[in-house]
């Protein structure tokens, strides 16, 4: 009977052996949470910096023209004494031009995460779908045939146009499987054979060529406010159909098969995201004139920091691609001052280098 209690009883090397093991298994926890800690530290530092990087942007854009304002004069300003020169320069220019840059960058990087999520293609870009093509031919067509010269109406145009195309590209595309090969192919195709018939009107009459050079070339040097206003309906709905959208695409990027056995639907997806595309360029097009690049290069430059999770990649884009606008219109003031150069070169010129370094990298 005492023998059966001494073994029963646990004995101070038992006690020391537990004890070993908590404390094992406690510090084999510490590091997994110690790992987690500098990823959500590294997350939130680049998303603190990429926003104060933005309102410095906006403050600079405000800031630097052909004619510059000095931060005592912006000061002068916000305390009402600054003078109607002043006042008009700054909250009739400067201040709209600051709001279409952080609105078209933000919709053209919105999209380019859209298409190279559907597409599954680094390289994917919201002109493969064709809409800068399909926005500026409808603009070419109704200044050429329809007469339309307001800043309104070729904002309706180009809207319209791009969802147009869109939606041809789409019904080619979707056809079948639907996958994204396919209508990556449909959309080069489209996009090449309106290019085409854009060319051939605009060099059929001289006149047309000569206001489509400046417009094709993409500018915010003088936004039309009522564009600017008309068009931000339009962005802020493909903005928040893309935000609803991420988590299909997510399960997208398994495959179409996993997809669907997650209950996702791969055609009503890219039915969707291609709608959500059509706004978000159709609606920066129509303020900007097509810009290159920014959506194509805007989703590389998060996606290190963001992983591939498609609603991190949106949110990030949301504020990298207004900062790369605001970075090229400023560059674009300042090169040829007091003159200035389209904000579209510059932001080609810009993008060049960023996308060979990019492909070296992952190389």
């Amino acid at each position: 009977m005492t023998a059966t209690l001494r073994e029963a009883r646990p004995t101070a090397g038992d006690a020391e052996q537990a004890a070993s093991e908590s404390v094992t298994a406690a510090g084999s926890a510490r590091p997994a949470a110690a790992d987690a800690r500098p990823g959500r530290l590294r997350t939130l530092g680049a998303a603190t910096a990429c926003v104060a990087a933005l309102c410095a942007l906006a403050v600079l854009s405000v800031l630097v023209g052909s004619r510059p304002v000095t931060p005592g004069e912006l000061g002068t300003l916000l305390a009402g004494e600054a003078g109607d020169d002043l006042a008009t320069l700054v909250l009739q220019v400067r201040v709209p031009r600051t709001i279409a840059a952080i609105v078209v960058g933000a919709a053209l990087a919105a999209a380019g995460a859209l298409m190279q999520g559907m597409t599954r293609n680094p390289l994917a870009d919201p002109g493969l779908l064709g809409v800068s093509s399909g926005a500026a031919f409808a603009v070419v067509i109704g200044m050429s045939a329809w007469g339309v010269s307001s800043a309104t109406g070729i904002a309706a145009l180009a809207v319209a146009g791009a969802g147009f195309v869109t939606a041809i590209v789409l019904v080619l595309g979707l056809r079948g499987k639907g996958d994204g090969s396919r209508l990556i192919l449909a959309g080069v195709a489209f996009s090449m054979t309106v290019a085409g018939m854009q060319a051939a009107i605009t060099l059929l009459n001289p006149r047309m060529l000569d206001a489509m050079r400046a417009w094709s070339a993409g500018s915010l040097a003088s936004p039309n406010q009522d564009v600017l206003r008309q068009s931000l309906p339009i962005i802020a709905a493909g903005v928040a159909l893309a935000l609803l959208l991420a988590r299909p695409l997510n399960a997208l990027a398994l495959g179409d098969e996993l997809a669907q056995g997650l209950g996702t639907h791969p055609l009503l997806t890219r039915a969707g995201t291609g709608l959500a595309t059509a706004c978000l360029v159709g609606g920066a097009t129509a303020i900007a004139g097509p810009l290159g690049f920014v959506g194509l290069m805007v989703p590389h430059l998060v996606r290190p920091f963001t992983g591939p999770d498609t609603t991190r990649v949106l949110l990030a884009c949301l504020a990298v691609g207004p900062a790369l606008v605001l970075l090229a219109d400023v560059l674009a003031r300042v090169v040829l001052w007091p003159g200035e150069l389209p904000v579209g070169i510059v932001s080609a010129a810009l993008g060049a280098p960023v996308l060979l370094l990019l492909v070296r990298r992952a190389r």
